[in-house]
């Protein structure tokens, strides 16, 4: 080890040099000291659950009574996902000619199960989906927002369910229930739920999420027997969207009949499904449910246009046995 250093005055003695510093003191008179409590920081970061908790938009159960103009006859409900409003492969004509219907027609109803809005950001994964937007995403939720408020005032509207497009909207820090959904007087279930609809004599229990694991191209529906089994094996409907592909199943498990639905979409000329095989692009939706108050009746049928024909039909039958 070297015994001294070279410095501009010449070679000085390293003890020398260290002697030197010892006598070196900085005094930090007024240095702020940093205290964790930790009882108090649990405290606080339960007082901000309870907040977060009370003001959040969602739930995962909910129950509904339903009480039709026309009692002693079904009701049909509307089945609305995947719309993807602001796209340009959209079929705009079909979508508003059912919600037309929906809102005019007595015992008709409508429950949401997701992708509303096509939503697509510039820092979403999949970005090129901005080119195909004809309005801005505030536009479009801003439009869905009105259509579902209308719905409401007229006694439509069950309830609403997440899709994944709208999610998109939380890598701001914002959540598309809480944004734009938060004075509906309908249930939001922000990831899925269990929704028991009463209906004269009966009780219907019904899953909805958006999407659930086990979906199969070949078999979408068992995706819906995956979510009935594994969390709400209690339910009599399973409804799922989000596959852009549409099919309904009656199937039977603990002795029960039950009724599993994947929704199909209005976003009926997607590229990008056709390009990864979904079909030829998006399958049309716009399922109806109709379900009897008198007896344990659940039946889907294929479009809005033929639940109304039906209801048509009931209506002048009634009127015809009660002359």
């Amino acid at each position: 080890m070297k015994e001294s250093l070279w410095t501009p005055q010449g070679e000085i003695p390293i003890s020398e040099i260290l002697a030197k510093r010892q006598n070196e003191v900085i005094v930090y008179q007024d240095k702020k000291q940093a205290s964790l409590d930790p009882e108090e920081m649990f405290r606080h970061l339960a007082e901000a659950r309870r907040i977060w908790k009370e003001n959040k938009i969602g739930q995962r159960e909910a129950t509904v009574e339903l009480k039709p103009a026309y009692p002693d006859l079904p009701v049909f409900i509307w089945l609305l996902n995947d719309s993807h409003i602001g796209s340009v492969f959209t079929d705009y004509q079909r979508l508003f000619q059912d919600y037309q219907l929906v809102k005019e027609t007595a015992n008709f109803y409508v429950i949401t199960n997701g992708d509303e809005v096509d939503n697509f950001l510039v820092d979403t994964a999949h970005v090129a989906g901005v080119y195909e937007d004809a309005i801005s995403p505030e536009q479009q939720a801003l439009l869905i927002q009105r259509l579902f408020k209308e719905l409401a005032e007229r006694q439509k509207l069950i309830l609403v369910s997440f899709g994944n497009h709208g999610d998109f909207i939380q890598r701001s820090g914002l959540s598309f229930e809480g944004t734009w959904l938060r004075d509906l007087p309908c249930p939001v279930f922000n990831c899925g739920g269990l929704l028991t609809l009463k209906l004269g004599e009966q009780k219907y229990k019904m899953a909805i999420t958006h999407r659930f694991t086990g979906f199969s191209r070949f078999n979408p529906t068992n995706a819906c027997k995956r979510f009935m089994e594994q969390v709400y094996p209690e339910a009599d409907i399973v409804y799922l969207g989000h596959c852009h592909q549409r099919e309904f199943l009656y199937f039977q498990r603990g002795g029960k009949s039950r009724l599993a639905v994947i929704g199909g979409t209005y976003k009926i000329d997607d590229e990008y499904g056709q390009k990864r095989g979904i079909g030829a692009g998006g399958q049309m939706g716009g399922l109806v449910l109709k379900l009897s108050g008198k007896k344990r009746e659940m039946e889907v049928i294929e479009s809005v246009q033929t639940a109304r024909e039906i209801f048509e039909m009931l209506v002048e039958l009634r009127k015809m046995s009660s002359k």
